[in-house]
């Protein structure tokens, strides 16, 4: 895993409303080389929301399963048509479709990002913000890979 003097990639991101996303991100280290992350050690956690300061989430995106339908073979949830959620048992989000693959092809490093056309579409337009965290199980630790502005684009075909 990388020092802890690392500091996580700035990557903003623009989406249309009703736009599937696939985005694949190079997770590398100060030297620029690839890091390992795949195995069952580590996982991934991707949120987004309108700020910082803010404890309403509009997406919620990790490489680990949510739920127990077989398609969603990663686990993305949404807010549905009110556009965000708290993620508490009380408010939980709508699960989309999608997720994150850590080593993405067996690409060492590859952090593949997909959320299906249905979520986002119920993402308000604005610019937001996230980060992608990494946890390794094995020696728990949690490194801030990525972070930046989540830019919503309203659609003009509805």
């Amino acid at each position: 895993m990388p020092s802890v003097t690392e500091l996580p990639t700035d990557y903003d991101i623009i989406l249309y409303q009703g736009q599937s996303l696939t985005l694949d991100l190079s997770y590398k280290n100060d030297a620029g080389s690839a890091i390992d992350i795949t195995g069952s050690n580590n996982i991934a956690s991707m949120q987004v929301r309108r700020s910082r300061l803010v404890d309403r989430l509009l997406l919620d995106i990790s490489s680990e399963p949510v739920g127990n339908a077989v398609e969603n073979a990663n686990g993305v949830t949404g807010g549905g048509i009110t556009g965000d959620f708290l993620g508490t048992a009380a408010e939980p989000g709508r699960t989309g479709t999608g997720g994150i693959t850590l080593n993405h092809s067996g690409t060492t490093g590859n952090v593949r990002i997909h959320i299906d056309y249905v979520t986002t579409a119920n993402v308000p337009a604005g610019r937001h913000f996230y980060d992608i965290d990494i946890f390794n199980k094995s020696d728990n630790t949690m490194l801030r890979a990525f972070t930046g502005t989540f830019e919503v684009r309203r659609e003009t075909t509805r």
